[in-house]
């Protein structure tokens, strides 16, 4: 199948929601996890973040890219520069697929704290997020030419570290509020 560059301005929205829902999902459910030890909570924390953060997402990145269509109109008009105008079915699907790919790593990451003890989920959503932004990586630098290993890493290495930060808040929390 040949790759149109409509499909290409669209997959922008896929890969924003992809990479803030795997980072976001997984420090949220690691943070959640550590500080209170409840799947339940985890699990309420993670739906009703996520589906917050994938609308904040899929609104943000339609605003973007309206205001990014804006601007090359008036290139267009006023300067009479060529440039390629992004179509408002554009514009509608890169936000619809932004909140959709937002979603997408809600789901697979809460479903260790559905089948696991606390520690062992907290385990595994850090493996699965860590191999998921790495995979992604390596996918944007085939595309983009960087290189995807390099690429990869770099995805994995910021995933981890909000995995971990957010993990050590949790753990103050927990010691703060002497939640568990």
């Amino acid at each position: 199948m040949v790759e149109t560059r409509e499909n290409a301005y669209m997959l922008e929205g896929v890969s924003f929601g992809l990479v803030d829902g795997l980072v976001c999902l997984l420090g949220m459910t690691m943070g959640v996890a550590e500080a209170t030890r409840s799947p339940t909570l985890v699990i309420i924390t993670g739906i009703v973040g996520g589906i917050a953060n994938a609308f904040g997402n899929s609104i943000g990145f339609f605003i973007s890219q309206s205001t990014e269509r804006g601007v090359q109109i008036h290139e267009a008009k006023e300067h009479g520069m060529r440039t390629r105008i992004h179509s408002q079915m554009e514009v509608l699907m890169s936000g619809a697929l932004s909140f959709f790919a937002t979603v997408l790593p809600l789901m697979i990451l809460l479903i260790p704290y559905l089948l696991l003890s606390v520690e062992n989920a907290i385990v595994l959503t850090f493996l699965l997020g860590t191999a998921l932004t790495f995979v992604l990586g390596t996918y944007v630098g085939k595309l983009s030419g960087e290189g995807p290993y390099r690429t990869g890493l770099k995805y994995a290495a910021l995933a981890v570290a909000g995995a971990v930060i957010s993990y050590l808040i949790g753990d103050a929390l927990n010691h703060l509020f002497k939640i568990c």
